[in-house]
């Protein structure tokens, strides 16, 4: 490793820098001379999760570390984000306090798990864990108003694989730039909430660039206008929407919009293929109830959207929400599965999300 070329360490360290960051932060430990010729891959694939602190500390090091650079800038190709913070789980003791556990009046506190003894007791602990989370989200959500936009600015101009996964996190801050180079998007839970379509000019898309798109469907109103991505993602190639549901009715009604053979416009004049995977099925009974009849109406609804399509539509078995499992998130099992499939394309260029299985994302 000694006698190789600095540019060729360089080129190894390309390839081997596309788990997220621990390779390249591992690379950055071995010596002077491997950190200086690795250091422009060092943030080439990086995926940052759990808390706003992890972008925050990211976003540091990587100032640091570009402002080190002396040729070729260390630049985010490729970014896997989660804004499911642990500010949201209020179910461990780790983030209580001895006073939160229990009050001096014997009431069971948020994150207690003694039984209450009296329904005085019961709705005390109640109102105690509604105030907890109310107080956990809003600091969750004020870090995240300051660090979320600041990443997004660092990253857009050279990002060209993003997989967003965005959670109950109230966005009051609108980002203002555009994504040049991005080539393909993952996003769960509807539009990106930092940047609404309504606040974006009119005549400049935001992703020109961008060719495979996959909407996770993961939140409930969250609505997905195919109308607005036709017209600031006008090359995608490749369409994919996964749990989908028949509401809200923009989602669906604008989806058979912008692939209908017989729609006013042509949007997306480059598609060539579109997936669609309905939401969970309602559970088995032995009569059909309304609920039954209305997903079966669903699925012709479904197929009527193929056969009227430009192009090739295939239509997944209804997503499958696995059993619950004592001590196993789901929330925490789609973001793993989401950063697999990024991962898995951009490694090896594997198939991730676009070969045609079913796929399990568990997020509610």
């Amino acid at each position: 490793m000694e006698k190789l070329a600095v540019e060729l360490l360089a080129l190894i360290a390309f390839f081997a820098c596309t788990d997220g960051g621990p390779t390249g932060c591992s690379l950055a430990l071995v010596s002077k001379r491997i950190r200086a010729a690795s250091r422009p891959a060092r943030f080439y694939s990086v995926a940052l999760f759990n808390s706003p602190e992890k972008i925050e500390q990211f976003l540091a090091c990587y100032e640091a570390e570009r402002a080190r650079a002396t040729e070729a800038l260390p630049r985010v190709r490729h970014l896997c984000l989660s804004l499911f913070g642990k500010g949201l789980d209020t179910s461990g003791s780790s983030t209580a306090s001895p006073s939160s556990s229990a009050s001096s009046s014997g009431v069971p506190g948020p994150l207690s798990t003694g039984k209450p003894m009296s329904r005085a007791e019961f709705f005390a602990a109640m109102q105690r864990r509604t105030q907890h989370w109310r107080s956990s989200q809003d600091n969750l959500d004020e870090h995240y108003n300051r660090v979320v936009p600041a990443l997004i600015r660092a990253v857009a101009a050279d990002v060209q694989t993003l997989a967003l996964v965005q959670a109950q996190w109230r966005c009051n801050t609108v980002v203002r730039c555009y994504f040049p180079s991005l080539r393909e998007l993952t996003i769960v839970g509807g539009d990106p909430t930092f940047q609404p379509f309504a606040f974006v000019a009119s005549g400049r898309p935001l992703y020109p660039a961008l060719k495979r798109l996959h909407h996770i469907l993961a939140f409930v109103g969250k609505d997905v206008d195919m109308l607005q991505w036709a017209k600031h993602a006008p090359n995608v190639t490749h369409l994919r929407m996964s749990r989908m549901d028949y509401h809200p009715r923009i989602t669906v009604d604008s989806l058979n919009e912008v692939i209908s053979e017989t729609a006013a416009e042509e949007y997306f004049p480059h598609l060539q293929q579109v997936m669609i995977q309905p939401h969970p099925a309602p559970p088995p009974v032995r009569a059909s109830t309304t609920a039954h009849l209305a997903f079966r109406d669903y699925l012709v609804y479904l197929q009527r959207i193929k056969d009227r399509a430009k192009v090739p539509v295939a239509i997944l078995p209804p997503l499958e929400i696995p059993k619950m499992v004592p001590g196993v998130d789901p929330h925490k099992m789609c973001i793993l599965r989401v950063k697999a499939e990024w991962q898995e394309r951009i490694e090896a260029d594997g198939p991730g999300c676009w070969e045609e299985r079913p796929h399990s994302h568990a997020m509610q």
